[in-house]
């Protein structure tokens, strides 16, 4: 299954007058500003619950939107989505809203599954940036952080997950470099790593990471921030009822992606246990 695009004709890209960079430094003057956000849970909001465990919150893509006193905000963000989802369902709302900024982050589906296709990433983002540029968008893409660090797991696994990421970061580093964007890097982060930044399940991040990821990306563009106060990242919730939390859900999750992912992932680090003697001898 490739990048599914609308069955629209494709006509051929316009550069526009304006760089992304010069775009960025416009919006300080922007008072009326629209923001869009696309991409998966991490974009939804998930883990930044406050203190109710299983609920979503504004993630860093609201955060965002409230310290800069958007006019409007919409996500079109969902659970569970790939690169491959964006571009026939939450480009469609990107192109119809013409918003002043677009929020993306994609990935972290695609480099769990067995089907992971670089080259069908950078067709579904370069899409969706084109589209979103030719419309008069800032866009700006997470890049994602090195699972080595931050992943739940063996070691063995991780190790995979990060190829993985590190061939993302370079897709989103080559459209930057194509004027199709700018990128926001986590990978060097010094705290992305910290327990304190992520919620129990370990795939998201905390309330605190997300206005951390927030105020990254705010002052990656260099945009002074507008609100008079943050949205609090205050979370009081027992460890003993995150325990709780994180047994019974992450059974439903795993029970879920077990059919798939979980196969993927074995033959995955038996693959690579099995090149590494290859390589030793």
């Amino acid at each position: 299954m490739g990048c599914r695009i609308m069955n629209t004709p494709i006509k051929p890209f316009i550069a526009p007058l304006v760089s992304q960079s010069e775009l960025a430094l416009a919006l300080r003057h922007v008072e009326d500003m629209r923001i869009i956000a696309m991409g998966d849970s991490s974009v939804f909001g998930v883990g930044d619950h406050g203190n109710e465990i299983s609920s979503v919150g504004f993630g860093w893509t609201g955060r965002i939107a409230h310290d800069l006193k958007a006019e409007r905000f919409v996500n079109v963000a969902k659970n569970g989505a790939r690169a491959r989802h964006l571009p026939t369902n939450q480009l469609p709302a990107v192109i119809a809203y013409r918003p002043h900024m677009v929020l993306i982050c994609i990935g972290t589906n695609d480099v769990l599954r067995g089907d992971f296709s670089p080259e069908e990433i950078r067709t579904c983002l370069e899409t969706i940036s084109k589209s979103a540029i030719e419309i008069g968008s800032l866009v700006v893409m997470l890049g994602l952080p090195d699972p080595i660090r931050t992943a739940p797991g063996p070691m063995s696994l991780r190790r995979i997950l990060s190829d993985r990421v590190i061939i993302i970061n370079e897709i989103l580093d080559e459209l930057a470099g194509d004027g199709l964007g700018i990128v926001v890097p986590t990978w060097n982060s010094r705290i992305a790593h910290e327990r304190r930044m992520w919620h129990v399940d370990r795939m998201h991040p905390s309330a605190l990471g997300h206005q951390h990821i927030a105020d990254s990306v705010r002052r990656h563009l260099s945009l002074p921030r507008r609100s008079a106060k943050k949205i609090p990242t205050e979370v009081n919730v027992s460890k003993k009822f995150e325990m709780y939390w994180l047994i019974t859900n992450g059974a439903k999750w795993f029970a879920k992606r077990s059919i798939d992912l979980v196969p993927a992932l074995i033959w995955l680090m038996i693959s690579e246990n099995m090149r590494k003697r290859r390589s030793s001898k």
